[in-house]
């Protein structure tokens, strides 16, 4: 049984033979803004790229700097003006280079020094003065999970995860702000 929707403007019947009727796509061929400028892909790598080097220097507000370098960027190679939402979504794009670079440099870090343990112990050894109260049964559970590999990779991948996430908001939030900074005073206001 296959359904899918037809580009038509009203309901229609389906072919002899079949139980089904074709319905009607009341959206038609309605789409979402793509950000297809040349400018914007090769804007969010350059801020990205240097997002790292914030972000080693100033981890929390390196990602709102990585967003507003992202609009000044942009600013900079292209005249049209840069909307708040196209803002955030370069702001988030850079974001998440920043974020890819910077792990890829840690993990080869990480790797070349074979300090894979050390850096397992620490990890482990923040997640356990993290607990408010250790002498739960639950929470003992818990750690002993967090000991074995597969509960340790869990733990990984959610810091991961919500690194990315946290570095694609910040830097969001920064290409909003530097679309409003770096905006044409000489234009009237809409």
């Amino acid at each position: 049984m296959r359904v899918g929707l037809a580009p038509m403007l009203s309901s229609s019947p389906a072919p002899p033979g079949t139980d089904l009727d074709i319905v009607a796509d009341p959206l038609g061929s309605a789409r979402l803004p793509s950000s297809s400028d040349p400018f914007f892909f090769r804007t969010a790598l350059q801020a990205g790229l240097l997002g790292v080097m914030a972000n080693f220097i100033v981890p929390g507000p390196g990602m709102l700097l990585t967003g507003i370098m992202a609009a000044l960027l942009y600013h900079r190679a292209n005249t049209g003006r840069l909307r708040g939402a196209k803002a955030a979504r370069l702001g988030a794009m850079a974001g998440a280079i920043s974020f890819g670079a910077s792990a890829l440099l840690a993990v080869m870090a990480v790797v070349l020094l074979h300090s894979q343990q050390q850096v397992r112990d620490f990890i482990m050894k923040a997640a356990e003065q993290s607990v408010a109260n250790p002498s739960d049964p639950d929470l003992q559970a818990t750690l002993r999970w967090l000991h074995t590999p597969e509960g340790f990779s869990a733990y990984l991948a959610l810091i991961m995860v919500s690194l990315l996430i946290l570095s694609m908001l910040f830097s969001a939030l920064g290409g909003v702000i530097g679309s409003t900074l770096f905006r044409d005073r000489s234009r009237p206001r809409l």
